[in-house]
């Protein structure tokens, strides 16, 4: 008996320390981060509904029109391929969202070839080299604001953070969350 629950305090102890080292910088950089002006707006791409940009997709896209119209940087990178229930790639269905709000089209660049935070970064990092941009904002949600700046300053990208907000729903923001907090730990133990 007494093995048992030592484990369990073990285990205990693991998932708080987790916490601790994990999770808390996560929600610290998605809450403290500040955007500063830069070349580009990178806008990370989420979940599409059919061709529609998702609760999570939506609130980052207004996240990066405001700070278009706030003048915090002249053109916008959309990022994200076309997943498999999908009706078209995220780039392409966020590239038409922005026209909606009165973006002009040629303001924004299109990288559809990414499946995950990484590849989006790397994609966007060769269009900012190709087009001349130096520093970008990253916009996602404020949950994986601390993991797509690593990454951006992995690659080499000169970036700062503007945290979109999080969706009006307990469950999803805390899976959000963990999800977050299992890719920052991959990411330490594989440094990449």
């Amino acid at each position: 008996m007494t093995f048992g629950r030592n484990l369990k305090k073990y285990i205990l102890g693991l998932i708080l320390l987790s916490i601790i080292v994990i999770e808390i910088p996560i929600i610290a950089v998605g809450q403290l981060s500040k955007p500063e002006p830069g070349d580009a707006i990178i806008v990370l791409g989420a979940k599409l509904i059919g061709n529609q940009p998702s609760t999570m997709l939506r609130l980052r896209l207004d996240e990066a029109n405001k700070l278009y119209h706030q003048g915090y940087a002249t053109t916008i990178i959309v990022s994200g391929a076309q997943g498999p229930d999908e009706e078209t790639s995220e780039a392409l269905a966020m590239q038409a969202y922005l026209v909606r709000q009165g973006i002009p089209p040629e303001k924004i660049l299109i990288e559809d070839k990414s499946f995950n935070t990484f590849e989006n970064l790397y994609n966007c990092r060769a269009i900012m080299l190709e087009e001349g941009l130096e520093s970008a904002i990253i916009v996602s949600n404020a949950s994986h604001i601390r993991r797509s700046l690593v990454l951006a300053r992995n690659l080499g990208i000169k970036a700062t953070g503007a945290p979109a907000p999080m969706a009006d729903n307990t469950y999803l923001t805390a899976k959000q969350y963990a999800r977050e907090g299992a890719a920052m730990l991959s990411l330490l133990i594989l440094n990449r």
